[in-house]
């Protein structure tokens, strides 16, 4: 048993950042029915394609029900509220005032189902004067300080430096899936549904929150701060004679690495790192973690994957796809004891769902969906 089977979402968004937040949803158990265009969403086909389609799209969509709809048609609009009425959460990234011109926005849904929760997710927000701006995860993630604060680290004088994967739609998801649970718990409560607002800028300063309370409270850049308090690093990457490691030693473990390294005394960061240079990843691994002190490879995704802990603790999963074959990709990455989270259903084909959803969930008649279909409302 999920611990969301009883939760229904109709899922308009895209790309990143409201299809993690649903996936996330859908693994918790939770029935999403993901509404796409009839020509597919787009990250559907972002390059290279295996069986037909992205791998943003096969590990973002997985589990969900795919049903296209045409909806700049009325019969559209129509199932789509109907979906409405009968679904716990509505979710949508879309651009703003799109969810409105359609005839789907927060008072049309409540209009059909009054206690729905209305998740709306933006890079800027439903109100302030940006709100209207587009957004990507780059540019939440450039006006929170995260780009330059990452650049700052190799050199405050150099350019600005965006870190891998998106995290200003990643983390901003999380946000969105944490407030939709949060949500879900007080209808239970009290029966009331609400609005969702969901900011990546607002979600990636809260993600940025220790260097800016550090600011204001310092009235320092964590630069100028790294500049003043710099003593003996031990924190930090080194290169090692055949890989990099990332040793994470706080002042208080200084004895501990000592102990590790086999020496009496450290008196400067160039010991430490030809230590580390004379020897080999595994080695260097093996020597501080004997002595608790934190320390990792620094490993590239294919080793990551080979890992005998990670392996251990079964992350990965694979999961059959019709076009795709094999999908492997990671699980639900929290374990709880009664409801763990489940891989179910590989990312749907294009409008896979239409008929079942029509069917069986609105009570159209096989005749009536293949109408549907000859008037271009669905595929």
């Amino acid at each position: 048993m999920g611990m969301l089977d009883d939760i229904r979402i109709l899922d308009f968004s895209h790309v990143y950042f409201g299809p993690y937040a649903t996936m996330i949803l859908a693994d918790m158990g939770a029935e999403v029915i993901k509404i796409e265009p009839p020509w597919g969403e787009v990250a559907r086909m972002y390059p290279p394609l295996f069986g037909g389609m992205s791998s943003v799209f096969l590990y973002l969509d997985r589990n969900k029900k795919g049903m296209t709809l045409n909806l700049k048609h009325p019969k559209a609009r129509e199932i789509a509220l109907q979906l409405a009425e009968r679904s716990d959460v509505v979710v949508e990234n879309c651009k703003r005032g799109t969810m409105e011109k359609l005839g789907l926005g927060y008072d049309d849904v409540r209009g059909v189902k009054p206690d729905i929760i209305y998740a709306s997710l933006s890079g800027f927000g439903l109100d302030g004067p940006y709100m209207r701006r587009p957004s990507f995860a780059p540019i939440a993630s450039a006006m929170c300080g995260w780009y330059r604060l990452t650049g700052d680290i190799v050199d405050p004088e150099g350019p600005p430096i965006r870190p891998a994967e998106w995290h200003g739609d990643l983390d901003p998801a999380l946000w969105a899936t944490i407030a939709i649970l949060g949500a879900i718990r007080h209808r239970d409560r009290t029966g009331e549904g609400q609005l969702i607002d969901v900011a990546q800028l607002d979600c990636m300063i809260a993600q940025t929150g220790v260097s800016i309370t550090r600011y204001t409270m310092s009235g320092e850049l964590p630069w100028q701060g790294r500049k003043k308090y710099m003593g003996l690093s031990t924190f930090g990457m080194f290169e090692a004679a055949d890989g990099w490691v990332y040793i994470a030693a706080d002042p208080q473990m200084r004895d501990r690495l000592l102990r590790a390294m086999g020496l009496e005394k450290l008196e400067t960061v160039e010991e430490l790192k030809e230590w580390v240079a004379a020897r080999k990843v595994e080695e260097i691994v093996e020597a501080l973690a004997a002595e608790s002190v934190p320390v990792a490879p620094i490993l590239q995704i294919d080793q990551t994957l080979e890992d005998p802990h990670v392996k251990a603790r079964g992350i990965i999963t694979s999961i059959e796809h019709p076009t795709a074959g094999t999908v492997r990709s990671p699980g639900f990455p929290v374990k709880l004891s009664k409801t763990p989270g489940t891989v179910r259903m590989p990312a749907p084909l294009l409008g896979q769902h239409n008929e079942e959803v029509l069917t069986q969930l609105l009570g159209y008649s096989k005749e009536e969906v293949e109408a549907l279909r000859k008037e271009g409302v669905i595929t």
